[in-house]
């Protein structure tokens, strides 16, 4: 398990990497702000996104291992705020 987090914005996102988030999760991205959706897979899949753009061989299963910090201006139940 790697001791590495990932701070995550959401305003980097570009549409074709949000298309990607969704196609992985099989969920809709404002999913994310829905507590009643899981968010396990929407987190490693955006962490995935971050990270293959630096590394291209990054994979999903590797982004499972990344401790992940959202941060958003909005208000949702995965920042912690209401």
């Amino acid at each position: 398990m790697s001791d590495e987090t990932l701070e995550f914005n959401l305003d980097d996102l570009t549409i074709v990497e949000i298309c990607e988030i969704e196609e992985l999760t099989g969920q809709p991205f404002d999913a994310l702000n829905d507590p009643t959706k899981p968010k396990g897979k929407m987190l490693q899949a955006m962490a995935f996104i971050s990270k293959r753009r630096a590394n291209p061989d990054f994979t999903f299963e590797d982004a499972g291992d990344i401790k992940i910090s959202v941060n958003s201006d909005e208000a949702g139940p995965t920042n912690g705020d209401e």
